[in-house]
């Protein structure tokens, strides 16, 4: 379930991250943490810094039920163990999105996975290592 809080930044813009939050997120002082800037949303999305194998993929289906199961099904058969995901309607009815942060390691050939994921209906995918 997501959780809001408002904070600010300091005068030399850094950002306080809530108790609850770093506790949730296991984040003690001095850890590393990853920002990813989402643009298009105009947000950004800080996560606990990850190790090797660490991947995030973007994926674009069908806003059809149904159509998220079999991209997820296709994760599963590859061994991709699922960190967070986020889905969302683009065109109700028409298009959606699904971004899945996730450990890859056991993934041998991205392509073949996107392949895989496209002979199931996917519209598109975009892998982005971290």
């Amino acid at each position: 379930m997501a959780k809001l809080e408002r904070t600010k930044l300091d005068e030399k813009g850094r950002l306080l991250v809530p108790q609850a939050f770093r506790e949730m997120l296991r984040l003690k002082e001095g850890e590393e943490v990853q920002l990813l800037l989402d643009e298009q949303n105009e947000r950004i999305i800080v996560s606990p810094s990850l190790e090797k194998g660490r991947l995030l993929v973007e994926i674009g289906l069908s806003d059809d039920p149904g159509s998220l199961a079999k991209a997820a099904d296709v994760l599963a058969d590859f061994g991709v163990d699922l960190i967070s995901t986020e889905s969302r309607s683009m065109l109700r009815g028409k298009q959606a999105e699904w971004h899945v942060l996730c450990n890859a390691s056991s993934v041998k050939d991205l392509q073949a996975l996107k392949k895989a994921l496209q002979a199931k209906g996917v519209l598109w995918v975009t892998f982005h290592k971290l």
